[in-house]
């Protein structure tokens, strides 16, 4: 693996999500932004429910099967790609949940049902246990009209209780990316495809924003973290296949 294929991924993936930052340093708020009744809310929520447990399955599916198609075949091979992959989620996964409990950075939708009267302030609603938490937000949002806040998204607010920082959508969905582009560009694979797997992941990192449930900030952070778990992950996957592939030589 090259310094290259690195900047590379780097340039594809943190770059594009850099923008939000800048963008909201510039007052460019994005929550509430869309129309939330509209198609392009709805079309976020489909990215988001990529890495829904379902979505993520049909995902990783997916991409290992592309990635691996036409690769050299090895003893093993699966079962060490499996622990690489699941090793590069399951860090990203731990970090996040333990950088949560220590930032304790509230969710903006939060912050905007706290300033509509419709939640008591963030540092009370986040003393509460998950359970009453998801009360709440129900109770808070149950009489707001579609047009307001549609149903497929007060679902999804009671579901999405936790902290804000930073984005376990984001993480994961950057830690898969940068997994497989880098595994991609090393066996110079389609531009497209890796374009196609950067893109759903910068726009997963997006959707986030726009459906009120994370800051800039967040998923900045998430995708810097996401990329620097996945390129391990890829790393020693590689690392792996090249010396099985010397061990083999005559």
């Amino acid at each position: 693996m090259t310094f290259r294929l690195l900047f590379t991924v780097f340039v594809l993936l943190v770059f594009p999500v850099t923008i939000a930052s800048l963008g909201y340093q510039w007052q460019w708020h994005w929550f509430p932004l869309l129309d939330l009744d509209e198609v392009p809310a709805l079309l976020a929520y489909g990215l988001t429910l990529t890495i829904s447990k379902l979505g993520i399955a049909l995902t990783l599916v997916s991409l290992s099967l592309l990635a691996l198609l036409r690769w050299r075949r090895r003893s093993g091979q699966w079962v060490v790609f499996f622990f690489c992959l699941m090793g590069a989620l399951g860090s990203a996964f731990v970090t996040k949940s333990i950088a949560k409990e220590y930032f304790k950075e509230p969710r903006p939708y939060v912050l905007w049902l706290a300033e509509k009267g419709r939640l008591t302030d963030s540092a009370h609603f986040y003393a509460q246990l998950p359970l009453i938490r998801e009360r709440w937000v129900e109770n808070g949002v149950k009489d707001m009209s579609d047009q307001q806040v549609p149903n497929w998204l007060k679902h999804h607010w009671q579901d999405e209780v936790s902290y804000s920082f930073p984005s376990g959508h984001s993480i994961a969905a950057m830690t898969i990316a940068s997994f497989y582009c880098l595994l991609l560009l090393y066996r110079r694979r389609s531009a497209w495809l890796i374009g196609g797997v950067s893109v759903w992941a910068v726009a997963v990192c997006y959707s986030r924003l726009l459906l009120g449930l994370h800051w800039p900030a967040d998923i900045l952070a998430s995708s810097v973290l996401g990329v620097f778990f996945g390129t391990l992950g890829a790393w020693a996957f590689i690392y792996w296949d090249d010396r099985e592939l010397h061990n083999t030589k005559p």
